[in-house]
């Protein structure tokens, strides 16, 4: 784990050992086009709204355990497809949607307040989503594309960063706590990131 941006990285790849009916979101918010992740407004709207997500998965992911991987299905926490296990993106993204509950379960510790911005940075995104993408997925295109895909990614990069916070503990290193404030910053400021590149390189070495 040499940077923060390849701690996010080697986190995704954990995730996808875990959550393998993520890869589709996870390769679309950290590799893009813009459209890849929003044709999926509808679903990551939805998904974000009612807290769609795993976690156990996340939480071994930050930690390096063992676990077994979700079943694909109907009834799976996270993107699933139908019974014969083809994979679609119906429940959005795991790990961005975790935001609202790794908030609370945050209140007291040293992440708190971090915590709760960046879940208000989030929820604001999704709303902005929402409004900007049609019933048959995103309308939003050009510079604009770019900049709402490279915020989505600062909050999937923020969240992944508190995963790891909470496996550390006490060992967490302090680049952590740089890290999460470089990724708020970013999300004040939306004309500091105009794709998904730039944003990632924000992250801290």
């Amino acid at each position: 784990m040499g940077t923060a941006r390849d701690a996010v990285l080697d986190y995704a790849a954990g995730t996808l050992r875990l959550l393998p009916g993520q890869t589709a979101v996870t390769s679309a918010v950290l590799q893009g086009p813009p459209a890849a992740l929003l044709e999926r407004i509808p679903q990551l709207v939805r998904g974000f709204a009612g807290e769609r997500t795993d976690s156990g998965a996340l939480f071994r992911a930050a930690a390096g355990l063992p676990g077994e991987t979700v079943v694909q299905g109907r009834d799976a926490g996270v993107d699933s497809g139908e019974d014969h296990g083809v994979e679609d993106d119906g429940r959005g993204c795991a790990l961005v949607q975790s935001l609202p509950a790794l908030s609370r379960e945050s209140v007291g510790g040293v992440m708190a307040s971090r915590a709760d911005r960046l879940t208000e940075a989030a929820d604001r995104l999704h709303w902005e989503l929402a409004e900007s993408g049609g019933p048959s997925g995103a309308v939003v295109e050009g510079p604009a594309a770019g900049r709402l895909a490279a915020r989505y990614a600062l909050c999937y990069a923020g969240a992944a960063f508190l995963w790891l916070w909470r496996a550390a503990g006490e060992s967490c290193p302090e680049w952590m706590y740089e890290a999460v404030d470089v990724v708020l910053t970013a999300l004040g400021d939306p004309v500091l990131v105009s794709d998904v590149p730039a944003a990632l390189a924000l992250l801290p070495v």
